[in-house]
């Protein structure tokens, strides 16, 4: 969809199993650094951003941003891209912390990510569904299936499950004996448990409420909760246990939804190859292995759903374009065949502008669509020049073939000139290294291409197109003057010949 930009920087996205509690996120976190700087001197300093607040996506204490404030690249003892470095880092990362998950990406590229399909990753698989433990179920399936498919890299599903947690149920039954209803149990609950405000503290222009709840000895384990005393609707005073079942029990850290169903995520990259060519692949491989029940099915995200819907509205607005062009070279010259004439140089554009990218090794993205689309202009205006003068020239008499010569020589320097200011007004972004030359390079690639084989094939092959048009033009319209000659002359009465006298 877009290039990835190069941001001289690296991030790790560190995920532990959903009990992971602060104290242990904060351990992994200080090994992390010491380890990542007495391994790699690139390394100045760590900074571990544990969990996230409530505005925006929130994250419990087991998932963690490490940001690695780098030295400049002219100190490092070895000659390496910071992806490479990444990589490097996160092989040697999984070898030392065993209770987390580890996905190198950039600041900027992992916020963009996460707002493109909601989740930490290039590339997401959401399988939609109802029931949770169904889903926990397909995604380990599709995790086993997907990682056979060539070009996946840092492929993980999520952890949601696993939470600890206490599970208090009413017993009705119970309660009912005793007089008590549901929300009587659950209001001890809630208030000594949980924490109820009972008071709200003025200071100045701040509010504080003021909570209360039972002591941690009271508190703090299933067989402490089970002794609190209630007391009965006839004033007798019975433990929690006679009212309510408390388990302890392994829950969900948090529930996805989107368009009101749950899903669980699936995230990886893709490396090596295209992301569309792997989407089908990994289609593919899902429909042969896996048979989804009734009621749940799959989606892509990320990424790839951006970059189809890029390439849906480009095969709308690229054949529009086109199209209103050869409308307004019909106006123009009042004539199909010109117009189709100058239309022919955008085959001749895109073959520089593949040729280009293919070279470079560099794949079809915004940034190169968007290229191809300026591209096409020049190369339309460059054919303006030269089927108009080509035309003029006969007007003034002159036989195809002279008027060919003399078009392709006088318009040789305007073509020239044209597409001269735009490759070397381009150039720059081509060769650039800083950042941001991800999102210019395609685009000039693609022009510069567009511009070298357009104006090649425009200054040779387009005149002997022309040539090749006009004589068979001029051939039809005398065989049409012919038979309009020859009907004319049929219709034309013979003049009665004298009739000879008889002497």
């Amino acid at each position: 969809f877009m290039p990835t930009l190069q941001e001289d920087a690296i991030m790790f996205r560190v995920v532990g199993i959903p009990s992971t509690s602060l104290d242990e996120s904060i351990r992994v976190a200080n090994v992390m650094d010491a380890a990542l700087r007495k391994q790699f001197p690139q390394v100045n300093a760590v900074l571990a951003t544990i969990g996230r607040a409530e505005k925006g996506e929130t994250a419990d204490v087991n998932y963690m941003e490490v940001l690695l404030d780098m030295k400049p690249q002219d100190q490092w003892p070895t000659k390496q891209s910071f992806a490479a470095l990444g990589r490097e880092m996160q092989e040697f990362l999984e070898g030392e912390v065993q209770t987390a998950v580890f996905g190198a990406t950039q600041p900027i590229q992992m916020r963009v990510e996460e707002l493109i399909s909601g989740v930490r990753a290039t590339l997401a698989l959401k399988i939609y569904g109802e029931d949770l433990d169904k889903l926990e179920e397909l995604s380990a399936k599709l995790k086993t299936v997907v990682a056979g498919v060539p070009g996946v890299a840092d492929l993980s599903a999520e952890a949601n499950k696993g939470k600890p947690q206490m599970v208090i149920k009413v017993d009705r039954q119970a309660a009912a004996r005793y007089g008590l209803n549901a929300d009587d149990i659950l209001a001890v609950v809630q208030a000594g448990i949980g924490g109820e405000a009972v008071s709200t503290l003025i200071d100045g222009t701040r509010r504080f409420d003021i909570a209360v709840r039972l002591p941690e000895e009271f508190r703090s384990s299933p067989s402490a909760i089970a002794a609190i005393p209630i007391r009965t609707a006839e004033g007798a005073i019975v433990p929690f246990s006679s009212v309510a079942k408390i388990e302890l029990d392994e829950g969900y850290t948090f529930v996805r939804r989107e368009s009101l169903q749950r899903y669980a995520v699936l995230q990886m990259d893709v490396q090596g190859r295209d992301i569309d060519g792997f989407v089908k692949d990994a289609n593919a491989a899902i429909a042969a292995k896996v048979q989804l029940p009734t009621g749940y099915w799959v989606e892509w995200g990320g990424a790839f759903e951006n970059q189809q819907r890029a390439m849906e509205r480009l095969g709308v607005i690229v054949p529009l374009t086109i199209g209103l062009i050869f409308i307004l070279l019909y106006t123009a010259f009042n004539s199909v065949r010109h117009a189709t004439l100058i239309i022919a140089n955008v085959p001749f554009a895109i073959i520089g502008g593949i040729v280009g990218l293919f070279i470079t090794g560099q794949y079809l993205s915004v940034p190169s669509a968007i290229g191809f689309i300026a591209v096409f202009g020049v190369a339309m205006l460059n054919g303006i020049v030269l089927v108009s003068f080509l035309n003029e020239q006969r007007k003034h008499g002159l036989a195809i073939r002279d008027a060919v010569r003399r078009g392709a020589a006088l318009r040789l320097r305007p073509v020239l000139m044209t597409a001269s200011v735009a490759i070397l007004g381009l150039i720059p972004m081509l060769i650039s290294t800083g950042v941001g030359a991800e999102t210019q390079r395609p685009l000039a690639t693609v022009v510069i291409g567009g511009l070298i084989t357009s104006t090649l094939l425009t200054l040779l092959l387009l005149p002997l197109i022309w040539e090749w048009s006009e004589t068979r033009a001029g051939a039809k319209q005398r065989e049409r003057d012919a038979a309009a000659d020859a009907e004319q002359a049929a219709a034309v009465p013979l003049a009665p010949q004298p009739t000879p006298e008889t002497p």
